[in-house]
């Protein structure tokens, strides 16, 4: 029987730091600190989960939000469509959010994915122009092969995020230490120091690392973003440890009432031979 590889995309939202923009679970600061974990099924299919995806949304809409969003590889079977269902809210000075994708590969044998993110955040102002935010987000992932179900991926990440108005715009430091559980154990770490400006220009930069089995860096991402009314867009460029290998993530997105469009790709292992290019677009309903 014929191995089949379809990439399975991470479909996350932005947090309420900037450090989990290219860090953190579904970021590129957990994992294991491989490019690519390959988890093989029976019969011998073979299914490569992504360390990094990305994000769906610029902020978090209060309430419930629906959608669906489609992308793959041009020229190959690995395309997929997934519907979503996520659900925010702030309780005072705490803010939670829960989310559930689905995936459904069209390659054959047919595979599905659930994919499910949680966190929960609190955040208070030392003074008038600071903040500081405690954050605990999880993400598991649940593989359905042809013929069988395989809890895939699971991980944990602590963080802690202060940042602060200047009259040139605000200043934030975060850092966070994630913990995988699955495909493996292990214990990594990031940090990140962002800037805003107040026209909506933004630049962050998040060092990553591995420290438990193995202590090494595993490479740096930088993100700009840029915000005005009811459009955001951003660029993140995501490099290894010795700039063999680059990752570049553009992101586009509008919002229409309670209509959210949004559109990108993902060009992976820029600079190597296995070059890879996977675009998506999608649109989501706020209730």
């Amino acid at each position: 029987m014929n191995k089949v590889a379809p990439i399975i995309s991470f479909i996350f939202l932005t947090g309420f730091t900037y450090g989990q923009d290219c860090c953190g679970p579904g970021g590129g600061g957990s994992g294991s600190g491989m490019d690519i974990t390959a988890i093989t099924g029976s019969g011998g299919y073979v299914y490569r989960l992504k360390n990094a995806r990305h994000y769906a949304y610029s902020a978090r809409r209060p309430g419930f939000t629906t959608g669906i969003e489609g992308g793959g590889i041009p020229d190959s079977g690995n395309a997929a469509i997934s519907p979503r269902l996520e659900y925010a809210n702030s309780f005072g000075s705490f803010d939670v959010y829960g989310g559930i994708f689905y995936s459904v590969f069209f390659e054959k044998p047919h595979s599905h994915q659930a994919d499910f993110s949680e966190n929960i955040a609190w955040h208070f102002a030392p003074d008038k122009n600071s903040r500081l935010v405690l954050r605990l987000d999880n993400e598991d992932l649940i593989v359905f092969f042809p013929d069988e179900v395989q809890f895939a991926y699971a991980a944990l990440d602590p963080s802690v995020s202060y940042s602060r108005a200047f009259g040139f715009g605000d200043l934030s430091l975060s850092t966070g230490f994630p913990v995988l559980i699955k495909p493996e154990s292990g214990l990594n770490s990031w940090f990140s120091l962002g800037y805003e400006h107040p026209i909506g220009l933004g630049l962050t930069v998040c060092p990553r690392f591995s420290l438990v089995p193995g202590a090494q860096y595993n490479g740096i991402a930088f993100t700009l973003n840029f915000a005005w009314d009811s459009f955001f867009a951003k660029a993140s460029f995501v490099v290894n440890e010795d700039f063999s290998s680059l990752d570049l993530r553009p992101y586009a997105e509008f919002t229409m009432g309670h209509i959210v469009l949004w559109a990108g790709a993902e060009f992976s292992h820029l600079g190597r031979d296995d070059v890879s290019v996977s675009p998506f677009i999608g649109t989501a309903y706020h209730f």
